[in-house]
């Protein structure tokens, strides 16, 4: 009898459990208001000219979500990398990666947009361009496969373009498991024909070569592949905004 009823007791609590709801979904926090990401934007140009790409921004939780939240923003996730990246939208170049139990976000570039993302041997590179006051040079920032800091680097817009009306436009991006590899642009010129250049590195992007003028490619130059990019979940979203 005895036995009989543990047997019993023992069912009834898993017929309890199983008849349990699941706890329900944290409730999505509200939208930002316009004031409230105004503000972010401006916590963001009073520091214009103290981030450093290399180094984690201290970026507030409503900063976070400014960017994480815009429309624009896009998690890239190409395979053999670790963890998702997260592309910030709303203004400048933002990146934010896994870092421990939380996300660590970086400032690469206030005044400039993202033109491609590439992965390779070395990591995933992220090109920028100047878009303030008509348009600037190019830059790229490297996200080691291996983890550790990024490396950011500019490239020399090259003599025979009138800036800031003629300005580079990226082409291609080559890099082999050595470390050498070049980065392929051309600059449209209002009175003269379109001016192709070319940088090389050896040391997988950390430093490059000033621009070397070339002649216009006649077959499509080597490119590394251009990993898919999606929008930001929602809950990856308040993830990253409240870690």
């Amino acid at each position: 009898m005895r036995l009989a009823n543990i047997a019993l007791a023992a069912s009834l609590g898993l017929l309890a459990a199983a008849c349990q709801k699941p706890a329900p979904a944290p409730p999505a926090a509200p939208a930002q208001t316009e004031a409230e990401r105004n503000a972010a934007r401006e916590t963001l140009m009073a520091h214009e000219g103290e981030w450093d790409c290399a180094a984690p921004a201290p970026f507030d939780r409503a900063t976070r979500r400014l960017l994480v939240e815009d429309a624009e923003a896009r998690v890239v996730s190409p395979a053999g990398f670790p963890g998702p990246v997260v592309l910030g939208g709303a203004t400048g170049v933002t990146v934010f990666r896994k870092a421990g139990a939380g996300w660590a976000g970086y400032m690469v570039d206030p005044i400039s947009q993202v033109q491609a993302v590439r992965y390779g041997p070395q990591g995933l590179y992220v090109v920028t361009k100047v878009t303030r006051e008509g348009g600037g040079p190019l830059g790229l920032a490297l996200l080691p496969t291996g983890g550790g800091a990024l490396v950011c680097a500019g490239l020399a817009t090259p003599e025979g373009l009138d800036v800031p009306a003629e300005h580079p436009e990226f082409v291609s991006l080559s890099m082999d498991p050595d470390g050498k590899g070049a980065l392929i642009a051309k600059g449209e010129r209002a009175a003269a024909s379109t001016l192709w250049f070319r940088y090389e590195t050896r040391d997988g992007g950390a430093t490059w070569s000033a621009a070397q003028t070339v002649t216009k490619p006649t077959a499509a130059a080597p490119d590394l592949p251009a990993p898919d990019q999606r929008k930001v979940p929602p809950a990856l979203a308040r993830e990253i905004a409240g870690a």
